[in-house]
């Protein structure tokens, strides 16, 4: 059997279909077991998913510290302010994502923060105007556009602490603790070579170093059992809706800040920010 024929059967397994519109977080070097490599990944993906199915990727050019933890980079990001060019930053959060953005099909988002690539009929949905939006998680922000399009999060060796939309939730219940008070400027150049100064509300960097979306999978059956999982020795793979998980977060979000709590996801950023524990 060859290498793209276990790749289908293991997106199978997953619950992924064809025509799917999926988002994918992976970690190449934890997958690295498989006799595939970046390229052949990303060339199965596209293949399995076929005409009708859209894949998009992380693009972020915000882990400017490869020797430590993403958070690291992200409070470099958020302090220092560098110009992001959409046509060659890189990608620096992966092999996989890198080589992705460049195919010449690909196209890449204009967002200072977070830029996604995607190949598929859904693509200008998901990646169009990002320049003009100012809050990256509320209405017409990719994020938001991947929640109504009804996306699935396929996690490679990732943990299910992985997710670009964990913060979505937050801006429907109104938690605006996580966010800078007004919008910040980021500078974007465009495809033509023309800079842009984007304004759009920055997430804090303490929220990135401590969101635990793993929290609503714990505490929700529903949630568990829309998962699939096919785990290869220590490596996490997984499969999910994001719009189960979007409706969990959202109740149990609003039972906790009815009660006077952060929502469950949050809980390490608030202990840090009483002076407690984390």
């Amino acid at each position: 059997m060859s290498s793209r024929d276990e790749l289908r059967f293991f997106l199978e397994d997953l619950g992924v279909v064809p025509g799917d519109l999926v988002y994918l977080h992976t970690s190449f070097r934890r997958f690295a077991y498989t006799d595939l490599g970046p390229q052949e990944l990303i060339d199965g993906l596209l293949e399995y998913l076929g005409p009708q199915g859209t894949l998009v990727m992380p693009s972020f050019a915000w882990h400017l510290d490869k020797s430590n933890r993403p958070w690291v980079g992200y409070q470099q990001y958020f302090e220092t302010r560098p110009v992001f060019d959409v046509r060659k930053t890189a990608a620096n959060i992966g092999a996989v994502p890198e080589l992705f953005r460049n195919l010449p099909q690909a196209r890449r988002s204009l967002s200072y923060w977070w830029s996604v690539a995607a190949v598929g009929p859904l693509s200008d949905a998901v990646v169009a105007n990002q320049d003009k939006v100012d809050h990256p998680y509320g209405p017409g922000s990719t994020f938001d556009q991947l929640r109504a399009l009804d996306v699935v999060i396929l996690g490679l060796g990732v943990t299910l602490n992985t997710t670009s939309l964990a913060f979505v939730p937050d801006y429907y219940l109104g938690n605006k603790e996580i966010m800078t008070d007004h919008p910040q400027a980021g500078i974007v150049i465009d495809e033509q070579g023309e800079a842009r100064t984007t304004h759009s509300y920055w997430l804090l960097p303490e929220a990135v170093r401590h969101v635990k979306p793993e929290v609503v999978f714990q505490r929700s059956e529903r949630l568990r059992a829309n998962l699939r999982r096919v785990d290869r020795n220590k490596t996490v793979q997984f499969a999910y809706h994001y719009s189960v998980y979007h409706e969990e977060a959202l109740k149990y979000g609003k039972e906790a800040m009815e009660k006077g709590c952060p929502p469950p996801w949050l809980d390490g950023l608030y202990q840090l920010r009483s002076g407690e524990s984390v």
